[in-house]
């Protein structure tokens, strides 16, 4: 079947355009798969009495981005398509706000894509993913640690976001594109070997083909199977919840469900309070309900403003904007370590050193293990804390008012967490790896000076904060 007849069947199937039609938004890079979608819904307008626009996200990050721009004009010209240009400054986002660029960017472009059809009124948003971005979202998901939904990939549609190139492969859009005589940008980033998407599509897709030439229609055949179960139980569960206390869960009626309705149930019970996006990860998940099942008195952080407290008969959802106490806990390398009044995790593992510590992820580092002085522990920050960063020996910005400099005992932590932008609401939550002699590691920021991985260091201590975004989400379950 051909992309346009392809596109037409999985809308009409999947029922993602209501009988009416109405306006729809395309998500336009000018990359090849955008535009095959593009061009293919331009001409089934008449069909499903569509109104196509295209929005289209400078994302201020390569030099040829303006180019893109004007050929994306170029192409909505021809096509007779209002074309929509916002521009982000996505590297700066992703530095204030701790993420990396690639979900800096996925983030800026789904907030254009939703105010503009807020704006415009339209019905749906559409997407370019493809077949063998299914397939890579799949295997990254299986990589960073996925439950059964994660093994769906991307749903086909999701809100207002519809997906209605799943089914067709990357190799037909680019055929497409040749053979409509389209132009189309090329993104150098994509081939970063730094990002794991390609990593997964050049190393390790040519080795699982070598194995099974057809192994991308068995895992898309288990993707649809697991996508059919979990519209199943997604049916039970909010008829389990349908008559249930929305700020208080019964322990006796937990107790007696599966473990695996166990679950299920409390992430949906969460889930109007925290929303999907926000869901806590597994190990926090877990950590909750053996809390609940061994009915052990508890409270837990799941949000600035959304505590659970566990009673000696109930779960109860309470709002608390208040920040928490003092709090403080050992750490023993190899096992994960829960952090209940932030709803986060921390891993800390003894590894051989790497040739490079540097990493891409600010809430992971590497520390040199022989520069642990006794206990290892995470606490949040005190009054009068000092950091001693790594880099940072004679920095003037290490001087007081006086002129005076601090640079062997380092700088205010509260300095720090200002130049950081940290709201002062949040400073008491951000957890600090510290040994016996003071401060090691802040997350989001840097190591300390002494733990550097020098070229003499045989031992080393990989440790990761992990957040909602960063593990296994209670929505992958």
């Amino acid at each position: 079947m051909n992309p346009l007849e392809r596109v037409r069947a999985t809308i009409v199937e999947r029922q993602m355009i209501p009988p009416e039609g109405g306006t729809i938004i395309v998500g336009y890079s000018g990359g090849a798969d955008s535009t095959a979608l593009l061009h293919i819904l331009t001409r089934l307008q008449n069909d499903l009495m569509l109104r196509v626009h295209a929005a289209h996200l400078h994302h201020g990050i390569r030099p040829e981005a303006d180019e893109d721009v004007a050929l994306c004009q170029s192409v909505c010209e021809r096509l007779g398509i209002p074309l929509y240009v916002e521009r982000v400054d996505v590297p700066r986002m992703a530095q204030e706000q701790g993420l990396t660029i690639e979900e800096a960017g996925r983030q800026a472009r789904y907030a254009f894509f939703e105010r503009l059809a807020d704006e415009i009124g339209a019905i749906a948003i559409a997407t370019a993913h493809t077949r063998d971005d299914q397939i890579e979202t799949i295997l990254i998901n299986l990589l960073r640690g996925t439950g059964p939904r994660g093994l769906r990939g991307m749903p086909y549609q999701r809100g207002r976001i519809i997906r209605p190139l799943l089914d067709v492969s990357r190799e037909q859009t680019h055929a497409y594109c040749r053979e409509q005589n389209l132009p189309i940008c090329f993104d150098r980033t994509n081939l970063d070997p730094r990002q794991l998407r390609y990593r997964v599509r050049a190393e390790l897709l040519p080795v699982l083909y070598a194995l099974s030439p057809t192994f991308d229609r068995h895992l898309l055949r288990l993707a649809q199977i697991v996508e059919n179960e979990e519209a199943w139980w997604d049916v039970q569960i909010r008829e389990l919840l349908k008559e249930r206390d929305a700020y208080m869960l019964h322990l006796d009626f937990l107790q007696r469900l599966h473990p695996a309705v166990q679950r299920r149930l409390l992430r949906e019970w969460l889930r109007p309070h925290l929303g999907t996006t926000n869901l806590p990860p597994f190990e926090i998940l877990e950590g909750i309900r053996h809390a609940a099942l061994a009915r052990r008195l508890s409270s837990w952080q799941l949000s600035d403003a959304v505590r659970l407290v566990i009673t000696d008969e109930h779960l109860q959802i309470r709002r608390d904007e208040s920040p928490p106490g003092d709090y403080e806990h050992f750490v023993a390398p190899g096992s994960p370590l829960l952090l209940p009044e932030l709803g986060m995790w921390l891993e800390v593992e003894l590894r051989a050193c790497p040739g490079d510590p540097r990493t891409t992820d600010r809430d992971e580092a590497w520390l040199c293990a022989e520069a642990v002085q006794g206990q290892l522990m995470v606490r949040n920050w005190r009054p009068g804390d000092r950091f001693l960063p790594l880099g940072m020996l004679t920095q003037s910005d290490m001087s007081d008012e006086s002129g005076r400099s601090d640079a062997p005992r380092g700088k205010k932590v509260s300095r720090i967490f200002i130049d950081l932008k940290i709201p002062p609401a949040q400073r008491r939550r951000l957890p600090l790896l510290c040994d016996e002699a003071g401060i090691l590691w802040i997350p989001g920021y840097t190591i300390a000076e002494r733990a550097r991985v020098a070229p003499g260091c045989t031992r080393c201590l990989y440790v990761r904060l992990h957040r909602n975004e960063h593990s296994i989400r209670a929505s992958d379950l």
